[in-house]
C-alpha cells in the first residue's frame, strides 16, 4: 500500500524524522492493519521501521492508541527481547503484546511462529532482506490460517526490488518484472494473494522503467559471483541455468557477450580479429536476439551438420514449431544473415553493413545453404565458434520459452515485444526503413502490409499534431488515427482500408516511451469500413489539420491482463479465496463419492448467534482426499459478513468435530442456547475463539470467553461469553477451510 501523504506531498525524505511519526502517519499505519487484519483477528504483529528513532516513538505512539507494543532494537538486552516475544505469543490477553517494532535485529535467525501479521515501513533496498523479513511470519503453528504483510512503500527509486523479491525473478529483465506485477497473484504459486493499491502499482512501474539495469558495477557482480560457483567463466546460457541475471542484458550493455568478458578479464588470451569481433557484435544484437527463429537455426543445423537443404530446414522448424515457412522468408533470412538488411551510416548515408564490412556468412544454392569460405576460417577459432554458438543457443532458448503456437501469428507472438526494425525483418523487408519515414505506420511498396506503431499514453510535450486518439474502445475494437494531412482519398489511407488490394495491419502498441523501444504486438487488425470519418485534429499553432479516423476489429481479443496494463488506473484484485478446489454438490449416495462428508440441512451465522437449521436428513458431497482419517468432519454453510476477511458470506465451510484441547485463537462454530438473535432466533455463530484467563497460583480459570469477529467492516463487535452462560456454550467444530 501507499506510504502517507501529507499536503499532497508523500513520506519519501527519510531526513525528515518528524514526518515518520506524524500524527497522520500513525493514523494511516493503523487504518491500514486493522483493514487488512489477521488470520483469526488476533493480531501479533512485527513491524520493521528505518531506525531506532521511528521504531521508539511509534511503539509509544501506538500503545496511546491502545495497541501493546514495544521497540526492540540493537540496543535492547536479550531478556528484554525474549520477554517481549513471550509476550508477543501469549495467550493471556491481558499481557499480550499487539505488536513488536524494531530495526533490523529481527531480519533471520529469530523465531516466533505465532506472529500473523509483517508490517514493512522501510524503503525496499534489498530483495533479499525483504525476503527475511518477510519469512519471519512463515513459520507454520496450529490454528495459523495465514500470514498478513503490508508493505508501506514511498516514492523510491529501488521499488523495482518489490517485484523481484517477491516473485524470485532476478532476471532484471524489465518486461518480464512489468508482466509480473501486471498478472499479480496469477504468478504466485498456491493460494498467497499479492494485491498492489492503485498509486504502489504506478509507482513500482515507474520504478522498472527509469531503473538502469545494465550498471556495469551490478552486470559485474552478478558476472562474478556466477564465475567464482562455476570454478570458469560464464557463458550466456550459464545464467539461464543457474537462474541468474537476464545475460541479454550484458549484450545491451557491450554490444556483445565476448565484449563484456574481454572487459571484465584482463587477463584473457581470447584475442579475436576485428571483423570477427564486428560480426558477434552483429549476431548478438540483429540475429540471435530471438525475435525470429529461422536465421539462428539455420546457422546451428550448418555447424552440426555442415550442409542443410531448404527442405531441411523446413522440416525442422515445422518439426519443433508446428508452422510452414515463405520463400520470401528463406530468402529474407539469407539477406539478413549477410547484414543487407541492417544499415550504418557512411559517407553521411545508410549503408548496408555488408557493404560496409565486406561480410560474406551463407548463400543459397540450388536450395541448398552454405558457407561462405571467410565465415570458415572464422568458425575454425574455437573462441569466436563458442561465443557465437553460445549466443545462438541462448537465443533459441528464448524464443522457445516465450513462443506459443495458439499466439503464433505468422511471424509474431501475440503479447511479445518486438522494436521497428524487428518488425519489418520479420515481415521480409529487403532493407530496415528510417525511422522518419515509418512514424507510426509504413505501407509496403506492394501494399500487402502496413504495421502499426502506436505509443499508447502520449507525451504532454510532443506537437499537438502527433497527439493521436488512439484507444481501445473495448478489447476487441480499437480507435487509430492515421498521419495528419491526410484525407480517405490518399495512397496510404486507401491502402490501410484495403482499396489497394488485400494488406495485412499488424497492430503494435506500448504503453508509453518508458518502456524504451519496443511494442507488444497486439494481432492484426481489420478496418470497420462503415467506421472510417474524415475529421481534424490542432497543430501548435491552433490550426485545423485534415486527419482519418478509423475504427479496426482486432482478429483476437486482447487478453485482460494486458489491456488492464495499458489502461494504467485499472488492476485486478485478487480474490484471496482459493477458487481452484471447488467441491461439487451430489446428492447421491456416499457409495459414489471417493471421500464422502456430510453436508447438514442447516446455516451458521458469521452475525451473532443464529439458527441453526437443523434436520437429520443430509447429503453427502466430494471432500477433500488428504484429511485425517481418525477425525470426524462435516459441511456447512456460513451466512453474514463478520467473518468475511476469511469466510465470504454464502460460502460451504469444512469443519472437523472439537475433540478437545486448546481453542484459543481458532475459528470455531459455537452453540449458545442462552444467547439468542433477533435476525435469526437462534443460538449458533462462527467465530475467532478467545479465552480469558486470570491465574491463581498453581490454577487458572476462565474469567470470560470472547467470540471475536475477523471482517473489513468494524461495526461487527466481538461476543462476550460470561462465567454465567458458558455452560451452555457448545463448541460444534473446528473450522478447516472453504469448500465452496
Amino acid at each position: 500500500v501507499t506510504d502517507l501523504i501529507i499536503d499532497d506531498q508523500n513520506i519519501e525524505d527519510v531526513t525528515d524524522f518528524n514526518r515518520l511519526y506524524s500524527a497522520e502517519r500513525v493514523n494511516r499505519i493503523i487504518e491500514q492493519a486493522k483493514f487488512y487484519g489477521s488470520d483469526n483477528g488476533i493480531t501479533r504483529g512485527l513491524v520493521f521501521c528505518s531506525r531506532k528513532e521511528e521504531a521508539n516513538k511509534l511503539a509509544l505512539l501506538f500503545n496511546k492508541h491502545g495497541y501493546n507494543s514495544v521497540a526492540l532494537t540493537g540496543d535492547s538486552s536479550e531478556e528484554e527481547r525474549a520477554n517481549a516475544i513471550e509476550r508477543l505469543e501469549s495467550d493471556n490477553l491481558r499481557e499480550k503484546l499487539d505488536y513488536i517494532f524494531t530495526v533490523d535485529i529481527f531480519n533471520e535467525g529469530i523465531d516466533i511462529p505465532k506472529i500473523n501479521q509483517i508490517i514493512m515501513l522501510r524503503p525496499t533496498e534489498s530483495a533479499i532482506i525483504f525476503i527475511q523479513q518477510l519469512g519471519r511470519g512463515l513459520r507454520k503453528v496450529d490454528g495459523k490460517g495465514y500470514l498478513t504483510v503490508i508493505d508501506f512503500i514511498g516514492n523510491y527509486s529501488n521499488n523495482f526490488l518489490i517485484p523481484i523479491a517477491l516473485y524470485g525473478d532476478t532476471s532484471y529483465n524489465k518486461d518480464s518484472l512489468r508482466k509480473l506485477l501486471t498478472d499479480g497473484s496469477r504468478m504466485i504459486p498456491g493460494s498467497s494473494t499479492i494485491n498492489f493499491d492503485e498509486i504502489t502499482k504506478e509507482r513500482i512501474f515507474k520504478s522498472i522503467d527509469a531503473a538502469n539495469m545494465q550498471m556495469f558495477t551490478d552486470l559485474k557482480k552478478d558476472y562474478n559471483l556466477l564465475k567464482y560457483k562455476l570454478g570458469r567463466i560464464p557463458m550466456m546460457m550459464d545464467f539461464i541455468v543457474h537462474g541468474s541475471r537476464d545475460p541479454f542484458l550484458y549484450v545491451d550493455y557491450a554490444n556483445s557477450y565476448f565484449n563484456f568478458v574481454s572487459r571484465v578479464e584482463s587477463n584473457s588470451n581470447s584475442q579475436l580479429t576485428k571483423h570477427q569481433i564486428k560480426l558477434l557484435e552483429l549476431f548478438s544484437k540483429e540475429i540471435n536476439n530471438a525475435k525470429r527463429v529461422e536465421e539462428s537455426c539455420i546457422i546451428l543445423l550448418l555447424i552440426e551438420r555442415q550442409k542443410l537443404s531448404v527442405k531441411e530446414l523446413r522440416d525442422y522448424i515445422k518439426g519443433k514449431y508446428n508452422y510452414e515457412i515463405s520463400d520470401a522468408t528463406i530468402h529474407s533470412c539469407v539477406a539478413n544473415l549477410n547484414f543487407e538488411f541492417v544499415r550504418e551510416s557512411k559517407d553521411k548515408k545508410l549503408v548496408p553493413v555488408r557493404v560496409i564490412h565486406s561480410i560474406d556468412v551463407v548463400r543459397l544454392v540450388k536450395d541448398e545453404f552454405l558457407f561462405e569460405q571467410q565465415f570458415v576460417s572464422y568458425l575454425n577459432d574455437v573462441v569466436f565458434k563458442t561465443y557465437l554458438l553460445d549466443s545462438i543457443h541462448y537465443s533459441m532458448y528464448e524464443f522457445d520459452k516465450l513462443f506459443q503456437k495458439e499466439y503464433w501469428r505468422d511471424g509474431f507472438v501475440l503479447y511479445r515485444k518486438y522494436a521497428r526494425k524487428d518488425v519489418f525483418r520479420i515481415l521480409n523487408v529487403s532493407e530496415n526503413p528510417v525511422a522518419q519515414n515509418v512514424g507510426g505506420y509504413l505501407v509496403s511498396p506492394d501494399n500487402k502490409h502496413c504495421p502499426i506503431f502506436v505509443n499508447y499514453h502520449k507525451e504532454e510535450h510532443i506537437s499537438e499534431s502527433t497527439k493521436y486518439e488512439d484507444v481501445f474502445i473495448n478489447n476487441a475494437e480499437f480507435e487509430w488515427m492515421s498521419k495528419s494531412n491526410r484525407r480517405i482519398n490518399i495512397n496510404d489511407v486507401q491502402a490501410v482500408m484495403g482499396k489497394k488490394g488485400e494488406i495485412r495491419l499488424p497492430l503494435f502498441i506500448k504503453k508509453s516511451n518508458d518502456e524504451g523501444i519496443e511494442f507488444y504486438y497486439m494481432g492484426d487488425v481489420h478496418p470497420e469500413l462503415d467506421h472510417v470519418e474524415q475529421t481534424t485534429m490542432s497543430n501548435n499553432s491552433g490550426k485545423q489539420l485534415p486527419v482519418v479516423k478509423f475504427r479496426f476489429k482486432l482478429e483476437t481479443p486482447v487478453v485482460n491482463s494486458m489491456y488492464t496494463y495499458l489502461h494504467e488506473n485499472i488492476y485486478e484484485v485478487e480474490s484471496s479465496i482459493d477458487s481452484t478446489k471447488i467441491i461439487p454438490l451430489n446428492s447421491s449416495t456416499d457409495l459414489e463419492l471417493l471421500h464422502p462428508i456430510p453436508l447438514y440441512n442447516f446455516f451458521a451465522a458469521a452475525g451473532t448467534f443464529s439458527e441453526m437449521q437443523w434436520s437429520k436428513d443430509y447429503i453427502f458431497i466430494e471432500g477433500p482426499s488428504n484429511l485425517n482419517s481418525e477425525l470426524k468432519y462435516f459441511a456447512c454453510k456460513i451466512v453474514g459478513e463478520s467473518m468475511n476477511r476469511i469466510i465470504p458470506n454464502g460460502s460451504i465451510c469444512l469443519f472437523k468435530e472439537y475433540m478437545g484441547g486448546s481453542r484459543n485463537g481458532k475459528i470455531v462454530l459455537v452453540e449458545n442456547r442462552d444467547v439468542q438473535d433477533q435476525d435469526f432466533n437462534s443460538a449458533f455463530t462462527i467465530k475467532t475463539y478467545i479465552s480469558e484467563v486470570a491465574v491463581y497460583e498453581d490454577s487458572h480459570q476462565h474469567n470470560s470467553i470472547i467470540l471475536r469477529p475477523n471482517s473489513y467492516d468494524s461495526l461487527y463487535k466481538e461476543l462476550r461469553i460470561t462465567e454465567e452462560n458458558a455452560e451452555q456454550m457448545r463448541v460444534v467444530g473446528e473450522f478447516v477451510k472453504i469448500l465452496k
